[in-house]
């Protein structure tokens, strides 16, 4: 008998925990895809802070992709009276190479544009990125697809702070 109460209460307890559903209203179905931590590289810059991040915009400009941003968190700290490190992210990239992948999985553009972080810390310029197999982790992309796009961008910046 206690085995049949226990059960019963258990059946009850999900069902006072399940929200109804409103009528009219639709369901929505969640579905989480579990993402590996992203892994990123870490380039030592030969260069300045600012020589660094003109460096690489002028490189990403150069290979025909776009800047869309360039947002400096160390002003913005600064504006709400903030102290921080040179830190500035430059999100770039091209439709050319970024709409195939989010064709083939939608949920890819949240991984796009790309990103590059420049900072300074201890006297050292560094510039950090994802890395391109961390990005197509876990989703419909295979390294394939990205060899000759978002890899190159990994080169590209690597190249760029280092030669």
């Amino acid at each position: 008998m206690l085995k049949h109460t226990v059960a019963a209460l258990a059946v009850l307890s999900a069902a006072a925990c399940a929200q109804p559903h409103a009528a009219g209203q639709p369901q929505t179905h969640i579905r989480t895809q579990e993402q590996p931590a992203m892994n990123t590289h870490t380039v030592i810059s030969r260069y300045s802070f600012d020589d660094t991040v003109s460096r690489l915009q002028n490189a990403v400009q150069s290979k025909g992709m776009t800047v869309f941003a360039v947002i400096d968190h160390q002003a913005a700290a600064r504006q709400n009276g903030l102290n921080m490190q040179p830190a500035t992210v430059i999100i770039f990239g091209t439709p050319k190479a970024g709409t195939p992948l989010m064709v083939k999985d939608p949920a890819f553009a949240l991984q796009l544009p790309l990103r590059v972080l420049v900072t300074e810390t201890d006297g050292r310029v560094q510039a950090v990125f994802n890395d391109t197999r961390g990005l197509i982790a876990g989703s419909k992309i295979d390294y394939a697809d990205v060899e000759n796009s978002l890899a190159n961008a990994e080169k590209l910046i690597r190249a760029t702070v280092s030669q």
